[in-house]
């Protein structure tokens, strides 16, 4: 199993991050077919290719990912493509 872990340093507000990272879960569940729900301020994500979170933080967001066999194989190619989803998502204007 891969692991990946995705750090980004933020200055939004909580609940403007919140909206963000909802949004964030919701492309990602679309993507990988994915279940995503919240748990305080942590997003978990469930299926049998990919499972982890996106934890919400003060002022920084990290995403903790485990890829199963088969995303395993493109590691390099998910780790960009979420990380650049995050991106978008943090470097949007409101």
């Amino acid at each position: 199993m891969s692991h990946i872990i995705i750090r980004r340093r933020h200055k939004l507000a909580h609940g403007v991050l919140r909206k963000r990272m909802s949004h964030l879960a919701e492309r990602l569940a679309e993507k990988y077919g994915a279940d995503c729900s919240w748990d305080g301020d942590v997003v978990n994500i469930d299926h049998s290719n990919v499972t982890g979170t996106v934890q919400v933080g003060a002022d920084e967001v990290v995403i903790d990912a485990r890829l199963g066999f088969f995303l395993s194989m493109f590691q390099h190619r998910v780790e960009e493509e979420i990380a650049g989803l995050l991106d978008e998502e943090l470097g949007r204007t409101a």
